[in-house]
């Protein structure tokens, strides 16, 4: 009988004591940090989306770019602590077709961000909300959305 890297992964004994212990250092504590990761990401990223879209127009669009630091913190603390869940429970998380949905939309909405830093460093100062900057701030809360609720559906699936 073959062990496929996946198994091989949840039976590990890091695995299985986050599986299975009752400590709130094990599982909790990597929930958690993955939740706290996705408000530093999802959270400044919309802010800046909806100053992109109009929301607060005394306030200038160039000193947002210091959120993103914020934003890549929490990205990569979400990144981290959702590889760490994915090992206690790979193959049925990978089979999951929430899973793979949930990760379109990331990918989505870190390429969006991208596209929005650069914006920001550009944007002339006297233009209040760049044209190309609407449809980059909509579709970046669209996939931060989608992103969310699949994660959560994947529960359900």
């Amino acid at each position: 009988m073959t062990i496929t890297f996946l198994q091989w992964l949840e039976s590990t004994a890091f695995s299985t004591w986050l599986k299975e212990s009752p400590s709130l250092l094990a599982y909790p504590a990597v929930l958690f940090l993955h939740t706290v990761g996705l408000v530093l990401v999802a959270g400044p990223s919309a802010v800046i989306s909806l100053r992109l879209l109009g929301v607060g127009r005394q306030l200038p669009i160039a000193p947002l770019d210091r959120l993103f630091p914020v934003i890549w913190f929490g990205f990569w603390t979400s990144a981290v602590s959702g590889l760490v869940m994915l090992a206690v429970d790979a193959t049925s998380k990978l089979a999951n077709p929430m899973f793979s949905v949930k990760m379109i939309f990331v990918a989505a909405s870190v390429a969006l961000m991208v596209f929005v830093r650069r914006l920001l460093k550009t944007a002339e100062p006297a233009r209040r909300e760049p044209s190309r900057g609407r449809w980059l701030a909509l579709a970046s809360l669209v996939c931060w959305a989608g992103a969310i609720a699949a994660g959560r559906f994947m529960a359900y699936f």
